[in-house]
């Protein structure tokens, strides 16, 4: 963000550090010491490196990888006509190592600023009594949260990665690493946002726009705990106490979260973070259905069936305007100053700063909705299935037998998908009679963003997430304790209402119980038809009785919550790593990837399938990195 460089000092000391690690990654050079001693003298020089980090996160290379590894790969999304062959091949299960997605030198480019920052830190505090204990706790948070999130992210796509927390400085250092396994780096992630989670505040004052939900705050660090925690305990070889005890991490930190959410709602005002300007909650959340109901302050998507509201308004904050509420952390883009080329060039928009057309390479899956929803009663074995659901319109743009479509999430300004105001020049959703009316035109011709205004942000961590982790994490937990093959029986409580802290549940039925009701409030917000828990527009508890039956209601409802968000991928993965197997995954995936070769669809049983191959030409630089077994015979596989 442009508001937050140093634009002099950034520059001079990154083209003379030389941290980018661009396609040759983990082969670095080592920093000029002279520079080194010049440099970092006080507070505001460990600021400017620090701005940097998250500006390297703005990157179009970082943020089209977030897309292509978590959403391309998933059963979410096809190539456009006009995608690269080598976007086309990897979206259909046929990768090569000679693939460019399979660069990873983005990613590093953070890890090492960081690295570098974490360093030199030290020094300044030692050195400038101007540079607080606070501030440099809250660097600290800042540098490991990004670093942890990349190797995160490195971690769930290859498995096993080049692992370093030592800046490249010296030039005594080994830079051409081998790899570390999985559970080494995610234990030390897990270990070092442990250690200054609480470094960061909860919130930051008005007057620091962007700083609640485009740096880290502490909400944002319990939240990347929650996910690694979910990850540490998804794995199907590790003991049940070692699970259950990371579970109830997961449920912990997710806890904090809420908790904390739930205390603002309850101040009733909000200082937006984009103008600074203090709101009334209680006039933007879903006070008539969720909160009653669940005790969880969610933004409303529309004040009713008759509203003549300018289209559902908390896909609107949410991911038209950015920075809203229920935001954790998110890549932003300033309005006017920042341009998104990542997002623009894959789901549509601009490529660069000199194109002259915009551009659409990927598209939603035609197979997200078979045919057009006329049902008024949920069924599970839909993604969506009944006539009410704003994110089966304001998600992607549908139509009967058309095939794939434009993709709406991110890159329209504004959303008008259902709104009644555009009656029946566009659509409603779950209107007075329940009827689906499917959309007459695509809105991105209308409400595309403009060059100079595209700005969307990325968000990488908003609040229902948080809420489905717990109930994943829930469900699982429970699993545990009364079986958890599909066909185990789930017996959740009866007239199980209202909030509870997860922490506080012992016992699978209240576990089974609470993770229905927060699955019920993230649906029930996109279903506002429904005027009542009892409505069969929504899920009913009675219908969900083994815990294949809760788990499948779970995923269901990321992945229509998630749709295009870089998530699907990585939730099919866990979930294999979870069940030991790779069934669903197989099944999620096979449709799409039967277009490639027969060897292909052989691999998916083998769990080291799912993750990418290293590039050739960093194994070819780098002799210590090992190739996936999965991609050793690449050139057998593609003439098969």
């Amino acid at each position: 963000m442009k508001h937050m460089k140093n634009n002099i000092k950034i520059a001079a000391y990154l083209m003379m550090a030389g941290l980018g690690l661009g396609s040759c990654s983990m082969d670095l050079l080592p920093l000029n010491e002279v520079v080194l001693e010049n440099f970092w003298k006080e507070g505001e020089d460990v600021q400017s490196v620090m701005n940097s980090c998250y500006t390297a996160m703005q990157d179009k290379g970082y943020i089209q990888r977030l897309i292509v590894w978590g959403e391309c790969r998933s059963d979410n999304t096809s190539p456009n006509s006009t995608a690269p062959k080598e976007l086309r091949d990897l979206m259909k299960g046929s990768v090569k190592s000679t693939n460019g997605w399979c660069e990873w030198g983005p990613l590093y480019t953070v890890i090492n600023r960081c690295n570098t920052v974490l360093y030199y830190a030290t020094q300044v505090a030692n050195e400038d009594p101007n540079y607080t204990k606070s501030e440099y706790n809250i660097t600290q948070a800042e540098a490991k949260f990004l670093r942890a999130y990349s190797y995160f992210t490195l971690i769930k796509t290859y498995k096993d990665v080049p692992f370093s927390i030592e800046p490249s400085i010296d030039d005594t250092q080994e830079y051409r690493l081998g790899q570390t396994p999985f559970n080494t780096i995610l234990n030390a992630l897990i270990d070092d946002i442990e250690g200054c989670k609480n470094y960061p505040p909860v919130k930051y004052a008005s007057d620091q726009r962007y700083y609640n939900t485009g740096r880290v705050t502490r909400l944002s660090m319990y939240a990347l705990l929650a996910e690694m925690y979910l990850w540490r305990a998804s794995d199907a070889s590790a003991d049940v106490s070692s699970r259950q005890s990371d579970y109830r991490s997961c449920i912990a930190c997710c806890d904090y979260i809420l908790n904390a959410k739930i205390a603002q709602y309850k101040e009733n005002s909000y200082n937006d973070d984009r103008t600074g300007q203090l709101v009334k909650l209680e006039s933007l959340c879903d006070r008539e259905h969720v909160y009653i109901n669940f005790g969880i302050p969610l933004l409303k998507e529309t004040a009713g069936a008759s509203s003549t509201s300018t289209g559902p308004m908390a896909t609107n904050s949410i991911f038209c305007t950015g920075n809203s509420f229920e935001s954790l952390y998110e890549i932003t883009f300033i309005n006017g100053q920042d341009v998104n080329y990542g997002v623009g060039e894959m789901y549509g928009g601009w490529a660069e700063e000199k194109a002259t057309a915009a551009v659409r390479l990927v598209l939603a899956d035609a197979n997200l909705i078979s045919t057009t929803p006329t049902a008024v009663t949920y069924d599970n074995g839909k993604l969506f299935s009944v006539t009410s659901d704003y994110r089966s319109i304001a998600s992607f743009y549908y139509t009967d037998g058309a095939g794939s479509q434009s993709i709406y999430k991110y890159v329209l300004s504004n959303n008008y998908a259902g709104a009644t105001a555009l009656g029946s020049s566009y659509g409603e959703v779950g209107n007075a009679v329940n009827s689906y009316k499917r959309p007459t035109q695509d809105l991105t011709n209308l409400y595309h963003r403009s060059k100079t205004l595209q700005s969307e942000n990325w968000i990488l961590y908003r609040l229902t997430e948080v809420i489905l982790f717990r109930a994943e994490a829930e469900i699982a937990l429970a699993g545990t304790m009364a079986g958890d093959s599909d066909s185990s029986p789930a017996t959740p409580t009866v007239g199980f209402t209202g909030y509870h802290n997860g922490a506080d549940l012992g016992s699978a039925a209240d576990l089974y119980a609470d993770a229905f009701n927060l699955i019920s409030a993230v649906y029930w917000r996109s279903n506002p038809s429904a005027t009542s828990l009892t409505s069969t527009l929504l899920p009913q508890l009675a219908n969900f009785t083994t815990y294949g039956g809760f788990m499948d209601l779970l995923m269901q409802e990321r992945h229509r919550e998630f749709l295009f968000e870089g998530k699907r991928y990585y939730d099919l993965v866990r979930q294999a790593r979870r069940n030991g197997n790779t069934t669903n995954f197989s099944a999620a995936l096979t449709s799409k990837y039967g277009e490639a070769s027969k060897a292909v669809l052989i691999k998916m049983s083998d769990p080291d399938f799912m993750y990418m191959p290293v590039s050739k030409a960093q194994i070819k630089l780098n002799p210590n990195l090992v190739q996936n077994h999965c991609y050793n015979d690449e050139e057998e596989t593609n003439k098969n």
